[in-house]
């Protein structure tokens, strides 16, 4: 039996290479391509089983719809990631996700149409002002450039399926997190930990912000989930519908790493960080998905990797 081939845009990024290997390991043939250089020995650890280093346009689609046909999924994880980046520097941010997108979208009308394509969006277009937990229909005010983007990047994708009847659908991830990523929060606390001795973390915020955090191991799994629906759903939260907040997280990483460290708050909140982003996750559950890493046991992880990786 033919492997079924899956392309993901973006695929050197964190998600995306989890989300290889995650592919890979339920056998399907998996293609990545973007920014980076990546010998075959470390991608092929993430279960790719060919690396394009290139921009995402119709040449380097189309020189890979070549070499390996048609794919049956594109997992479409290329743009910008970060809101502080993209408040810095908005029109590269603007680049890496909307042009990006618009390229793509357009060469699968063309040269694919049969393709699903599953576009990677984020809790930031729905923006602030929210205490419980965010259902999709939902209609969103982001206020940072990142935010602003992953919305046209949506409003994209909604365009060519309705004008054309495309088979693309979204996922708007909350706080994914796990072993690997280096930088946001986890990532921070840890650098401040490893050079603090036994004394005390700064951290920004008052620490009562709250987040969903979601495995990058379960959001693998949701994503997988969103391919094989029968009915590709238009707009997916991805989360576990579980809030916790900045200080918990950060208890929870001191106390895994040890010693005596004390974690305290400036009490300024950062520019484009709301109060509380929780998913209402009930389109999720009605796939199959349930997260299975709790946030303790996926703490440890990350702290036990961080360590690792030091030494």
């Amino acid at each position: 039996m033919t492997q079924q081939v899956i392309w993901i845009t973006g695929g050197k990024g964190f998600i995306g290479r989890n989300l290889g290997q995650y592919l890979a390991g339920l056998s399907y043939s998996v293609f990545g391509l973007g920014h980076g250089l990546w010998a075959r020995e470390d991608y092929s650890q993430w279960g790719y089983e060919n690396w394009l280093n290139v921009e995402i346009d119709f040449v380097s689609l189309s020189q890979l719809l070549s070499n390996v046909g048609p794919p049956e999924v594109i997992f479409h994880l290329a743009g910008g990631a970060a809101v502080g980046a993209s408040i810095h520097h908005p029109y590269e941010d603007f680049q890496r996700t909307v042009d990006t997108t618009a390229r793509l979208l357009e060469w699968v009308r063309k040269n694919s149409p049969d393709t699903k394509v599953i576009g990677i969006s984020s809790a930031a277009v729905y923006g602030a002002g929210f205490t419980c937990p965010i259902s999709e229909q939902t209609q969103g005010a982001p206020f940072s450039p990142y935010g602003f983007h992953k919305v046209m990047l949506e409003a994209l994708f909604a365009s060519y399926r309705i004008t054309y009847g495309l088979k693309f659908g979204i996922a708007r991830l909350f706080s994914v997190y796990g072993p690997g990523l280096e930088k946001q929060l986890l990532w921070d606390i840890c650098q401040k930990l490893g050079g603090s001795g036994d004394g005390e973390v700064l951290l920004q915020g008052t620490g009562q912000e709250l987040r969903d955090w979601l495995h990058v191991s379960d959001a693998c799994d949701l994503l997988w989930r969103i391919a094989k629906a029968p009915e590709l759903p238009t707009i997916i939260n991805g989360g576990t519908g579980q809030a916790t907040s900045i200080a918990q997280i950060a208890d929870l990483i001191v106390r895994a790493w040890g010693g005596r460290h004390s974690v305290k708050f400036s009490g300024i909140n950062r520019q484009g960080d709301p109060t509380a982003l929780i998913a209402d996750i009930t389109k999720a559950h009605e796939l199959g998905f349930s997260p299975k890493t709790s946030i303790h046991t996926g703490i440890i992880e990350v702290v036990r990797w961080y360590r690792e990786r030091q030494h």
